[in-house]
């Protein structure tokens, strides 16, 4: 049974302390930019730097977050932060963007990456891909069964880190755009306005819940069974809670992570108690789905049922210094010498001497037992003595203030060598390098559809490729025999590990019998398939020029860009192949593993479902491939006809999105956009083309 490291939040200085004294290995944090959770208080540089000192003299691992995507503009500002960060002695950064990851390894190669959540990886050939890119650890997605976990961890050799305890997200974490749609401002980018936390109904039904608002996770019962598995690290969620929160969470997961047992029905009312929505949940570990994991009726307002005094206790039970570094001591005290001592541990060893030669006592000689009860005064430091051995000559003296200050000044000298063990120098000056950008011929058009009858309506316009689901073609295989060249075989958003394998082969197949590409949505499809035509999906989240550079390095032949850039963003980036972006249909906004339709009683789903918010819009709700796994679409539908603002971005292929169109609007729609007919939809957006996001 490996050991399980207990990963703790920490929004703010006060936080990083309770998650420390309470018993956590590490702690995850933020800068002021670059974080998921921009909201939090979050550490300014010098703050970084304490934080990092703080707890690696307390043996606890600091990992940084910058897991946002980032856009062309921002690319010297990380480097030179990601440089910042190596050289104070991070452990490790985490990282959602591969282009983030690019230049990490240009210029920080000894720093550890973490592949974040937002990375989406749900299945092992997703480890393997980012295991061959040397990232040290990745943090699965929150969706995945214990079953699920065993046997990623059974094929992969990266750490597995999990979320264990807090907020869970309703859509699969990096394939969320609804805040960016709704209000600008991008959950990609730190800035998430939690729309799943407000209320909805579903197909028209006057009644309104919150039926994407999962309760909290808690994990405590399978704890057992992570160990068992192999799983590196536990994480706590809560960067935006407070201290109080902090402690009590994280000394509940550390007594059960050191003495796996039976849950204490206390250490439940204590999580209960300290925050919660409606109640705990083990998530997706079990395999269940449904309203039994959801909060329906008051999440936007979660339960505070914690008194002033449970919080008064819980911050007291935190001020002393209970964590300590564990070293060993020799004292020499030698009559006519400088007394002296040597402090030794964890490989490093100081000495220093004192400013006076010993003497004889006058009166009252010194003992070794005093000697050793000086010296072992460390009560407000962070080191403890496990061992003090002292040579002593007989008849000697020397004060109790003499042998204070060499403690201290061993003690001092000993922690600025052990931090600066931690911290890299970069001594070579390490540059980016300059990246290619050619140019590609605009006015392009491929289509992407999601019936049979939709694609028999358009297959005889001028389209360059057709985007055709898997499961569309093995149903219709005839059908679209006859333009397999053209074609691109579309995946399902998520590819679970219990169909991975399947999945795949079943593409590879197709591939084999002459269809032009496959769409990957994901890393695992683009390592699982390079030696195939591989199109990248705007799932991958491509916002830089150091992405579609990795993308391109990774045998991907042409890819979308991220569907939150704006014009000016997408001609910043430099385009060693082809891009395209989408410039008609309902953009994806969430991926979600539970069925909001079945959630509210109304299932089997049909074709016609969709829920609807507050202000009256209306968001449609399609499968994801055969699952029953919903895909959320934006209410408006992206139209963008202006060609000459795409071709002055340098975009080479201007995606046609079908989802919920009828035969007739996909023809008049493709008319419009490849003839120059001019209609128009009746409610459409520019989506973040001429904005962006925040």
């Amino acid at each position: 049974m490996g050991k399980l490291e207990l990963l703790a939040p920490a929004g703010n200085f006060e936080c990083l302390v309770a998650a420390v004294q309470s018993g956590a290995d590490a702690v995850y944090l933020s800068g002021k930019a670059f974080g998921a959770r921009s909201f939090a208080a979050n550490f300014d540089n010098d703050e970084i730097k304490k934080a990092i000192d703080y707890c690696h003299i307390r043996d606890v691992k600091v990992y940084v977050t910058t897991n946002t995507i980032v856009s062309d503009s921002e690319i010297d500002e990380i480097g030179e932060y990601l440089l910042f960060l190596s050289e104070i002695g991070a452990d490790g950064i985490i990282v959602q963007d591969l282009g983030v990851l690019e230049v990490a390894k240009k210029l920080v190669p000894d720093l550890p990456v973490h592949a974040s959540t937002q990375m989406t990886i749900h299945n092992s050939e997703g480890v393997k891909a980012l295991e061959k890119l040397g990232v040290k650890r990745v943090v699965l997605s929150r969706e995945l069964s214990i079953e699920n976990i065993k046997e990623i961890s059974r094929q992969t050799s990266a750490e597995l880190e999990l979320f264990g305890h807090g907020a869970l997200c309703m859509s699969y974490s990096g394939q969320c755009l609804m805040s960016s749609i709704i209000g600008g401002r991008s959950g990609n980018r730190g800035k998430c306005a939690q729309p799943c936390r407000l209320l909805y109904s579903v197909n028209g039904k006057n009644k309104k819940a919150f039926y994407m608002s999962l309760k909290d996770l808690s994990s405590l019962e399978h704890i057992k069974t992570f160990k068992e598995m192999g799983v590196a690290s536990l994480k706590i969620e809560g960067r935006m809670k407070g201290p109080a929160y902090v402690a009590a969470v994280v000394s509940v997961y550390r007594k059960y992570i050191d003495n796996p047992q039976k849950i204490d029905g206390n250490d439940i009312k204590l999580l209960d108690s300290i925050f919660n929505r409606g109640g705990l949940t083990d998530g997706y570990l079990t395999k269940k789905k449904g309203p039994d994991m959801f909060a329906f009726d008051k999440p936007d307002n979660p339960y505070h049922k914690e008194t002033d005094e449970l919080v008064s206790n819980i911050l007291n039970e935190i001020k002393n210094e209970k964590r300590k570094l564990i070293l060993d001591c020799k004292a020499e005290i030698k009559n006519g010498e400088k007394p002296k001592i040597t402090v030794l541990g964890k490989g490093f060893e100081v000495e220093v001497s004192g400013e006076k030669q010993v003497e004889k006592a006058k009166q009252s000689p010194l003992t070794v037992e005093t000697v050793k009860t000086q010296i072992g005064k460390t009560g407000g430091t962070p080191f403890e003595f496990s061992d003090i051995s002292v040579y002593l000559d007989e008849g000697v003296f020397v004060s109790a203030g003499e042998l204070n200050a060499l403690r201290r000044n061993a003690l001092d000298l000993f922690e600025e060598k052990y931090l600066n063990s931690f911290r890299r120098n970069n001594k070579e000056a390490l540059t980016l390098p300059k990246l290619s950008d050619e140019y590609f011929d605009g006015g392009n058009f491929v289509c992407e559809v999601t019936t049979v009858e939709q694609f028999l309506s358009i297959k005889d316009f001028g389209y360059k490729l057709f985007y055709i689901p898997v499961d569309l073609i093995q149903k219709k295989p005839d059908i679209f025999a006859e333009c397999k060249e053209k074609t691109v075989i579309v995946p399902p958003a998520i590819i679970d590990e219990s169909v991975c394998e399947n999945i795949f082969e079943s593409i590879e197949k197709l591939l084999n019998d002459g269809y032009y590409a496959v769409l990957a949505h994901n890393i695992a499809v683009c390592e699982r398939f390079k030696n195939f035509n591989v199109i990248g999906s705007f799932r991958l989240n491509i916002f830089n020029s150091y992405a579609l550079e990795f993308y391109k390095n990774a045998r991907v032949v042409m890819t979308e860009l991220s569907a939150e850039l704006n014009f000016r963003q997408i001609k910043a980036i430099k385009k060693p192949i082809p891009v395209q972006v989408m410039a008609y249909g309902r953009l994806p906004l969430m991926v979600t593993e539970n069925c909001i339709i079945k959630n509210a009683n109304q299932c089997p789903c049909s074709k016609n479902s969709f829920i609807t918010d507050r202000l009256g819009m209306t968001f449609p709700i399609i499968k994801d491939g055969n699952s029953c796994r919903n895909v959320v679409l934006n209410c408006k539908k992206t139209f963008m006809t202006d060609a000459e603002k795409l071709k002055n971005a340098g975009v080479s292929f201007s995606r046609i999105y079908f989802t919920d169109e009828t035969p007739d609007e996909c023809v008049k729609i493709s008319d419009a956009f490849l003839n120059g007919t001019n209609y128009r939809p009746q409610d459409f957006t520019n989506g973040h083309f001429l904005k962006g996001v925040k």
